[in-house]
């Protein structure tokens, strides 16, 4: 899911704000690795799975690894899959609202938006 988020940015022209799988660190230490990061933004995009809510121990660790990428200064976007799978505008606008970059339209057709096929 993490490659089709990065696909989802990259359709909306947001992709190109980011570096994959960036390590992190503020004065204290390592604070972790993340998904998708625009340091110059200072903005993350985190894809959640299930594992991150079904796994005490990831759930812990991912509450405090993104408390310290806040402190630290950067917006922090938790993604689903449901998010990504079924509301990839919404999903393109609040990452771009976060960056403060323009949204490109989505190049679909239209009769690929038509539910009746």
């Amino acid at each position: 899911m993490e490659t089709l988020t990065r696909l989802m940015l990259d359709a909306f022209g947001l992709a190109e704000y980011f570096t994959l799988q960036v390590e992190l660190h503020d004065a204290a230490g390592w604070i972790g690795r993340f998904d998708l990061v625009s340091e110059e933004r200072r903005t993350i995009v985190e894809f959640d799975g299930d594992q991150h809510r079904t796994d005490k121990a990831q759930y812990a660790k991912d509450i405090r690894r993104l408390d310290r990428a806040r402190a630290a200064g950067f917006h922090v976007i938790r993604l689903l899959s449901d998010d990504v799978l079924y509301r990839p505008y919404e999903c393109a606008a609040w990452v771009a609202s976060a960056l403060s970059a323009p949204l490109a339209p989505l190049p679909l057709q239209p009769a690929l938006l038509d539910p009746r096929g």
